[in-house]
């Protein structure tokens, strides 16, 4: 019988201030990967994460280990193999990385502007929470596919 060896992979969600965006791609993909994937968040200019990405995470049942924004010097850059950029600003501005990162640009909206009161405030995260919990399961779908030796 053949198995296929699955080699670590490291994944860099890359935000603008790795306070909203950033923070929840991190703790869903974590909930979610495959085993010997690393998970990483982070950005440029590091912000102050939201009371609101900890409770609307913890309604699926993703818990966060820290609640502050990580920089790219927190990251061990030349083991990342793939970057999904979370915002226009960081689609543009991509670090130097190694030759084998691949990287991929995920259009979801910032829900750090969203206005209208709570209500309509934690309404917006929920969607933003959803739409990166689909993502990520659709990445880690296609990563069992394609994993080999």
């Amino acid at each position: 019988m053949l198995r296929r060896a699955i080699r670590e992979r490291n994944i860099l969600f890359l935000d603008q201030d790795n306070a909203a965006t950033g923070r929840i791609a991190e703790a869903i993909a974590k909930h979610m990967a495959p085993p010997q994937t690393r998970i990483f968040s982070a950005s440029m200019t590091p912000g102050k994460i939201p009371p609101q990405v900890l409770s609307i995470l913890e309604e699926i049942g993703v818990k966060v280990a820290a609640s502050k924004a990580n920089s790219l010097n927190e990251v061990p850059l030349d083991e990342i193999d793939l970057v999904i950029t979370l915002s226009p600003e960081m689609k543009e501005q991509r670090p130097r990385l190694s030759p084998r990162a691949r990287f991929v640009h995920w259009a979801i909206p910032d829900a750090t502007r969203a206005s209208g009161g709570d209500a309509a405030t934690n309404a917006v995260y929920r969607y933003l929470r959803d739409e990166i919990d689909t993502r990520v399961a659709a990445l880690f779908l296609d990563y069992w596919r394609n994993s080999s030796a």
